[in-house]
């Protein structure tokens, strides 16, 4: 019994879809073959998820397969019970068939899929489709015609399939689960976007050669994923790195302190809910850029450099939570606080994330999370990248939901 339990047990990533009930239907494509995948990330960011697999879905995916990967067995029919009738946060219909699409925009309801799904859109609950499909059946003018007209509905959400070898296949499913995530959750979420800046940036030297600090852009990407998931609106502006956010809102890339600047600028006057500087950026830039490449052969070449602009300090966050970064060598605790009651006050912070060096790589990622001066909040240790993610979260959630209740 231990192992089965252990067996069917996933372990979580985010509490984006806690105590949320999926309807997922499977329809039958070849597509169908995610499922398995799909279902155990949507598990991750803790959904209870009942599958619905039709007579076509089942042809592609065992009713077994499902029932291991949800915990619980898959709807096969109608029953007595009127299990039909939706009851659930949302219906998913991945992958949706160019039958079943068929079916939705006719408004049939000849089997338990097709009345589930009706019940959905006569709740106006949301219903989320992937349309998966050869490209030919996708190009079909009935199979155009039903996509407009159901995707004209309310509170109907399409997806867009991978295009892969001539037909629509199944995205990533970790992203997928994401973008269901984002949808269930954003309509309790202020329509202005989070501001977040990430990477690093690059003073250029000539055309060819620059400076720059390290960023592998893991924690931004993870800090901004976990946003979208909760339901936040996520402008991200990105320097360069290795890693980039898999899902975000708006993902705005840019090279120099500058250019940072001038997108962050132009977000703050387009109104903010939050913002989180999470960005590497260079102190200092060379103070000119020579044209073309520098010749080798220098027996001495000086470079004078110059302050960049300070991000943080020029970008105002007017509604929401001010988040910073600083990164330090031989941070001391007691460093660490005078660092945080500087920047909190210099920048207008609602909170610092100090981390030391040592502490910090691809794999590990330790901080102090400080926050402004208040009667009962104390600094608070965080362990990994993902610990940051979901700290950060909540705190832009907190934040969000304070200003909404003084409007």
């Amino acid at each position: 019994m231990t192992d089965t339990v252990h067996d069917l047990h996933v372990t979580p990533t985010s509490n984006a879809l806690l105590g949320k009930r999926v309807d997922l239907v499977i329809s039958g494509s070849i597509a169908a073959v995610e499922s398995v995948r799909f279902i155990r990330s949507l598990r991750r960011l803790g959904a209870d998820v009942t599958v619905w697999l039709s007579q076509g879905g089942a042809q592609f995916i065992t009713p077994m397969a499902v029932a291991w990967a949800a915990g619980k067995d898959p709807v096969l029919g109608f029953a007595g019970s009127t299990s039909h009738i939706a009851s659930g946060d949302c219906v998913v219909v991945a992958p949706a068939s160019s039958n079943i699409l068929a079916k939705i925009a006719r408004g049939m309801t000849d089997t338990h899929c097709t009345a589930l799904i009706a019940s959905a859109l006569g709740q106006q609950k949301p219903v989320m489709l992937l349309p998966a499909m050869h490209d030919s059946l996708r190009a079909a003018p009935a199979m155009q015609e039903h996509l407009q007209k159901i995707c004209s509905w309310p509170n109907v959400h399409r997806f867009n399939a991978r295009e892969e070898e001539g037909k629509q296949k199944f995205p990533e499913p970790d992203v997928l689960a994401d973008h269901v995530a984002h949808i269930i959750n954003s309509g309790t979420r202020p329509n202005q976007p989070v501001l977040l800046t990430m990477g690093t940036t690059r003073g250029y030297i000539d055309d060819v050669r620059y400076i720059s600090n390290y960023s592998s852009g893991k924690l931004g990407s993870m800090i901004g994923e976990e946003l979208f998931r909760q339901g936040f609106q996520t402008l991200i502006v990105c320097g360069p790195c290795e890693n980039k956010p898999r899902t975000a809102s708006s993902l705005r890339l840019v090279t120099t302190t500058a250019e940072m600047l001038r997108e962050c600028k132009t977000a703050e006057s387009s109104g903010l809910c939050g913002g989180i500087f999470c960005a590497s950026v260079l102190d200092y830039e060379p103070s000119e850029k020579t044209l073309g490449k520098l010749k080798s052969g220098h027996d001495n070449l000086t470079i004078t450099f110059k302050p960049t602009p300070k991000i943080i300090d020029q970008v105002t966050i007017k509604s929401g939570a001010k988040i910073g970064f600083k990164l330090e060598v031989g941070l001391s605790e007691a460093r660490a606080k005078t660092l945080a009651d500087e920047y909190i006050s210099k920048y207008k912070l609602t909170a610092l994330i100090a981390n030391e060096l040592t502490a910090v790589s691809d794999r590990d990622h330790k901080a102090t999370a400080f926050l402004a001066e208040t009667a009962t909040e104390r600094p608070r240790n965080l362990s990994s990248k993902s610990d940051i993610a979901v700290f950060i979260a909540n705190l832009i959630e907190t934040h969000a939901r304070v200003d909404r209740s003084k409007s």
